[in-house]
């Protein structure tokens, strides 16, 4: 046997694992995020929290008291981070402690699982008929969001026929997150491009790329998928980049399962995470639980770091200037992604007041523009995933003090389909309008749905065709 040794070069694709850390921190609620903050201070000798009186309500370190109503905020003048924006007021929650009109931990709805969302629209949008088999197949939609069975065997084990399952299956694919229910990578990715395709913001040649040559895609064949799609290998080159950045492979990683194991009562008590009020001039939006003065680097550590860094090492030990500069820059990073978490959230709850006003001013869905999680993201120059990350399983509280989830604003489908449903009532019955006209008076209003779209809402609500509307 002949053994040999030999020198290989491989290219490998390794995540940064300060990117991860990022990541975590933006993706925690602020119940989360607190418990994390506390298991961080027991760790690392080098943070700590300002020292401070305690709270007259609670009785612990006002900097530690994150989610207390009696806490007074402040913002500082000199966070530059926010320097966007324009510097709002200080919130005093003290002013409502005497009622019951300021507890914003009331009328609120228990944190969903990915299982229960899709099992709250299957009802908007099947009938009551074909509801068993819409629970049956999301029940079988693993956390990432893809279908675990063949759709014969779950016909088998229903008793259904195939046809019957297909049909339903096709109507959970329609709902969010984009690519939900799909049986396999190709027909994950070829949802999302026909749902951007439909909202004119997809790319055509990577929707026909995915669904026609996906095997040559995968084999790296550039030159003859452009010459099958008559392309340039450039424009080829483009799509395969936009399917990497613009397209989520595991579509149900938006929704993380509960914090707490135990189940939550549906009528349970859930912390806003970001609260929208609204002010003489404008709304202002503040992010509970993250401020960036709670946390601070021990001023002895501060000085030992300095010192190691300014050529002062010959006085620490080896272990010593281990110690120091692990903890210090380990604070330093920790505070960061604090702050950057604030500061995304707080970008992304603007953009969405700002988007969102109609229906924030009147309360009706018929004023809530359809949005997306890939507007909100062009619209801040971010990536799409940081958006799900910072929004997945967070609340908000309105001005009106309603908590919704952020998904709440994401669900386009809410006010077109009560928009077509106004359209419908308010037709000359003489001469109802067809689907395709009510696309065009959708258009002219400044949404762009597709026909088939309508046609899917209207169904979902219900309501008959034209034809048979017709007196």
């Amino acid at each position: 046997m002949l053994i040999e040794q030999g020198l290989k070069q491989t290219l490998s694709q390794r995540i940064d694992p300060k990117l991860i850390m990022a990541n975590n921190i933006l993706q925690l609620s602020s119940l989360e995020l607190q418990q994390v903050i506390e298991q961080e201070l027991a760790e690392n000798p080098a943070l700590e929290v300002p020292e401070d009186d305690p709270c007259e309500n609670c009785e612990q370190p006002k900097t530690l008291c994150l989610d207390c109503p009696f806490r007074k905020q402040s913002v500082s003048t000199d966070d530059s981070d926010l320097s966007i924006y324009e510097m709002e007021q200080p919130i005093d929650f003290a002013a409502d402690a005497e009622d019951g009109e300021g507890d914003f931990i009331s009328n609120i709805r228990a944190e969903v699982t990915l299982h229960d969302h899709l099992t709250e629209l299957l009802h908007s949008v099947l009938s009551s008929e074909q509801w068993e088999i819409g629970e049956y197949i999301v029940s079988n939609i693993n956390e990432s969001g893809y279908l675990e069975c063949a759709i014969e065997e779950l016909a088998h084990e229903m008793g259904r026929d195939i046809d019957e399952l297909e049909a339903v299956l096709a109507v959970i694919q329609t709902l969010d997150p984009p690519g939900i229910g799909a049986r396999d990578l190709q027909e994950c990715l070829r949802i999302q491009l026909e749902r951007m395709a439909e909202e004119d913001e997809g790319s055509p040649v990577a929707l026909a790329m995915v669904r026609d040559y996906w095997q040559d895609m995968l084999a790296g064949k550039v030159g003859r998928i452009a010459r099958r799609l008559k392309v340039t290998a450039k424009e080829i080159a483009a799509a395969i980049e936009f399917v990497r950045k613009q397209l989520n492979p595991y579509p149900g990683n938006s929704f993380r399962p509960p914090y707490q194991n135990e189940p939550v009562n549906q009528n349970g008590a859930v912390r806003p995470d970001v609260v929208v009020r609204r002010t003489p001039n404008g709304y202002e939006v503040d992010v509970a639980g993250s401020d960036h003065y709670l946390l601070t680097i021990n001023a002895r550590y501060r000085n030992m770091y300095n010192e190691i860094r300014n050529g002062g090492a010959k006085k620490y030990n080896g272990a010593d200037k281990s110690h120091v500069s692990q903890f210090v820059e380990r604070a330093d990073m920790f505070i960061r992604y604090i702050n950057e978490r604030r500061r995304t959230l707080r970008q992304i709850t603007k953009a969405i007041v700002e988007y969102q006003q109609g229906y924030l001013e009147t309360g009706a869905k018929s004023f809530a523009r359809p949005l997306t999680r890939t507007v909100i993201a062009r619209t801040l120059k971010m990536h799409e995933s940081t958006v799900s990350r910072a929004t997945a399983n967070k609340y908000v509280q309105l001005p009106s003090e309603e908590v919704v989830p952020f998904d709440f604003f994401f669900d386009g489908s809410i006010s077109v389909k009560d928009l077509i449903g106004e359209l419908i009532a308010s037709e000359d019955k003489c001469s109802p309008l067809s689907d395709q006209q009510i696309a065009v008076i959708l258009q002219q209003r400044g949404l762009n749905v597709a026909r088939r779209t309508v046609v899917k809402y209207r169904e979902a609500q219900k309501i008959l065709s034209s034809r048979q509307r017709r007196r």
